[in-house]
């Protein structure tokens, strides 16, 4: 019995020591690649033709801002939803700074494959594009301005859901 003990001891002690070290070599070159994915999600969301987004934190909160001639023209910030079918949702949502929609990029989402996942489709994005910040960002089943993707309500309730979430952050840019 005391044989048994020891020899499964030495196993989950070697197992432990072996997740730790993985744990510890892959740490740094997760959080660097998951910053570049965000950098080149917010760049993504911003209208073209403007340089890279500056990285701006305002009260643990990250912003992504694009200037012209020294001026803020558009602002990309995370926007997060809870209500996934899949669980959470993270999108990066761009805004011009005549307060309107001027893209979104899922970061990431556990949503279905082929119904939930058309939440980051062109059929869902692109009507919302250009729409101004002050819309009911709904769906239209609840008295908004927005189509649900069929058959992915529920997603398509996390991705609005992300959208009034960026855009309550975007209040601390501007104080």
């Amino acid at each position: 019995m005391i044989r048994l003990v020891v020899v499964l001891t030495t196993i989950c002690a070697i197992s432990s020591a072996l997740l730790a070290a993985v744990y510890n070599l892959t740490k740094e070159p997760i959080a660097v690649a998951l910053e570049q994915r965000t950098l080149r999600a917010a760049a993504n969301v911003m209208p073209a033709g403007l340089s890279a987004p500056e990285k701006i934190v305002v009260e643990d909160t990250e912003f992504f801002v694009c200037r012209q001639d020294g001026e803020r023209v558009a602002v990309a910030v995370k926007g997060v939803s809870r209500n996934g079918y899949g669980g959470v949702i993270e999108m990066m949502v761009g805004m011009s700074m005549d307060r309107k929609l001027v893209n979104f990029e899922v970061v990431s989402a556990a949503e279905t494959p082929g119904l939930g996942t058309k939440i980051a489709g062109d059929a869902f994005r692109k009507p919302m594009m250009g729409m101004p910040l002050a819309s009911r960002w709904f769906v239209r089943k609840e008295g908004g301005d927005v189509d649900a993707v069929t058959a992915a309500t529920i997603s398509s309730r996390a991705a609005l859901e992300c959208i009034r979430d960026a855009i309550a952050k975007l209040v601390l840019l501007e104080e």
